[in-house]
């Protein structure tokens, strides 16, 4: 083995179709040094990323003096190398120091490697690797490929080329094969030094990845974030128009309520990227603040009361951004102490003036009972427990077995607040909903609450498969699901092989990362239930395709599913899985979302 300058570079790169990068100064050549991967077997053995394959091969080349003026390491020569199924393979290079830096991670794809291939830092000159294959691969100068790899893992890190220092010693080429069933053989390799190049300016734009589009989100410091844009530095984001420059993912956002309009490029020394695709979210507020009480009084003072089966109305105008869950109420009653009775409580959205007669416009809210307490005494009535939003609402009690002790208005007695409620009094009817209602009358009463908990973010984890194609899928939803289906539930899959057949499942058993294939992870746990398969849609060997779900119309067609009926609190975890025909088990999946039910 011998150091060479430029003109001996060149011709150790004979059969390579891209040149050299114009950094490197000199190559250290490598003669025989190669040999057969893995050294027996077929490869396979290990757990990608946490346990190495066995019978992986190290490959030595001793480097005794430097190119002068060389500073870091600017490419990686592989000669002869020959593989089936490249994305069954993984090199590192081991600097004289020890430490093992990553080259090439399995990239997807069944392609063959047949010829010499010369690998450098990323945005250097170099090519990406190909996204769809074509056998074999090409012969030419592609750039690093860390995959799916957690740098670090196995004491093994996801370094620049051109970061790693030049030095003389023992350097080493190690070959992983990651699946049983194939084998591969080495020449020889090269490793040339020179000085860092700057990077070509990034020519894709970031994934933007946080808050899902149209999330709606508490304020006021929202986080954004987003996936690098490969080849960049640094990055930029515009919120509403305005860029905020040299930005790390995530961004803080000092936000205020109402809609809000962001996307992020890339950039480096040699110029700014595009822009991502823009996004929307919503400022619901600030988190909503806890109740200051549990209960709402008004008077228990009588002085007038209706017939058995009569009827109450106020208005409740709620306040708290929380909403309230109503567990109780207490009324005044004319029967005496020890009877059994039952109320029905009947909720409008808005005041119930103008809508005494109409029983139409009212929805039962909870239908309840108690024993009654005696005159001018809280009874309490017991129903299940129902959430009323920040709004106000026309609210009628109407009794069963008793009647309604209540008292006349004076304007001076009619309103009672706290922070959370504020209730307005009010009229009564002897037959509920017909008649002429007794106007200014109050409602002797006291009602019982605890503020909802502010609706949690929907969650996002694991990690997406690299498809043939070089597609990441990304699954969002809409909104939490709701057990009473009060507001819609969609769920998303983005940047899905198109034209791919597909569908979408979901867990109730917890998070899960288990390897699915060389680059895809099953996120969720046994057992799952799956929804109606579905065509992605978009354009063969594009990024294109998507899937999509109705969550709340898949539950309500499908009442024997999983998890159903659900509770709030109940969680979720969801994924996509879809057809990728060259990729381990023909399949890849997507990340997933952990959803918590809300009331």
């Amino acid at each position: 083995m011998r150091s060479t300058l430029l003109s001996l570079a060149a011709a150790a790169l004979v059969g390579l179709s891209t040149q050299a990068s114009a950094q490197t100064i000199g190559c250290e050549v490598g003669s025989a040094n190669g040999g057969i991967f893995p050294t027996t077997g077929t490869g396979g053995g290990g757990t990608y990323p946490t346990i190495l394959p066995p019978s992986s091969p190290a490959f030595t080349l001793n480097v005794a003096t430097l190119p002068p003026g060389a500073t870091c390491v600017t490419e990686v020569k592989l000669i002869g190398l020959t593989h089936t199924w490249m994305s069954d393979c993984h090199f590192t290079l081991t600097d004289p120091s020890g430490v093992e830096h990553n080259l090439f991670v399995q990239q997807g794809g069944g392609c063959d490697f047949s010829g010499n291939y010369s690998i450098q830092a990323g945005c250097t000159g170099g090519t990406a690797w190909p996204a769809t294959c074509v056998n074999p691969v090409p012969i030419g100068a592609y750039d690093q490929h860390f995959g799916t790899w957690p740098s670090g893992t196995n004491n093994i890190f996801n370094t620049p080329l051109n970061s790693i220092a030049a030095a003389t010693g023992a350097w080493t080429l190690k070959a992983y094969d990651w699946v049983g069933g194939d084998s591969g053989t080495l020449a020889s390799f090269d490793v040339c030094f020179g000085t860092p190049q700057l990077p070509a300016a990034p020519t894709a734009a970031p994934a933007l990845t946080a808050p899902a589009a149209a999330a709606s989100v508490f304020g006021p410091n929202i986080s954004l974030s987003w996936a690098n844009a490969d080849c960049a530095t640094g990055h930029d984001i515009d919120v509403d128009g305005t860029i905020f420059s040299n930005v790390t993912s995530p961004f803080v956002f000092a936000s205020t309520p109402g809609l809000h309009t962001w996307t992020v490029r890339g950039k480096n020394a040699s110029g700014n990227g595009p822009w991502a695709a823009s996004r929307q979210f919503t400022d619901l507020g600030s988190l909503p603040t806890p109740c200051s009480g549990t209960n709402l009084n008004t008077i228990f003072l009588g002085t007038n009361g209706g017939s058995v089966g009569g009827a109450v109305f106020f208005d409740l105008n709620v306040t708290n951004a929380a909403g309230i869950n109503v567990s109780q109420i207490d009324v005044n009653t004319t029967t005496i102490a020890g009877t059994s009775v039952g109320m029905t409580v009947y909720i409008k959205t808005g005041s119930y003036v103008g809508f005494e007669t109409n029983q139409g416009a009212f929805t039962v809210a909870a239908v309840g009972g108690g024993i009654t307490a005696g005159t001018d005494q809280h009874t309490l009535i017991e129903f299940p427990d129902f959430v009323l939003a920040p709004g106000t609402y026309g609210v009628a009690l109407v009794a069963n077995g008793f009647g309604h002790r209540y008292t006349n208005g004076t304007g001076a007695n009619q309103i009672y607040s706290n922070a959370d409620v504020t209730l307005t009094a009010g009229k009564a009817m002897n037959v509920p909903f017909t008649g002429t209602p007794f106007s200014p009358r109050v409602f002797n009463g006291t009602l019982r609450y605890n503020c909802t908990p502010p609706i949690p973010p929907v969650v996002t984890y694991c990690t997406a498969g690299t498809t043939t194609n070089g597609c990441l899928a990304s699954i969002s939803a809409s909104a939490q699901p709701s057990v009473t289906a009060a507001n819609a539930c969609n769920i998303s899959v983005a940047s899905v092989e198109g034209q791919k057949s597909g569908l979408i499942f979901y867990s109730i058993t917890g998070q899960s990362a288990s390897a699915w294939n060389a680059s895809s992870f099953l996120c969720v746990k046994a057992p799952t239930q799956r929804t109606g398969t579905q065509v992605s849609g978009g354009t063969v060997g594009a990024c294109d395709g998507a899937l999509t779900l109705n969550w709340n119309t898949f539950q309500a067609a499908n009442p024997g599913a999983l998890g159903n009926p659900w509770s709030a609190g109940n969680k979720v975890q969801v994924q996509a899985w879809f057809r990728d025909p060259p990729a381990g088990k023909s399949t890849n999946l997507s990340n997933a979302i952990e959803l918590t039910y809300v009331p």
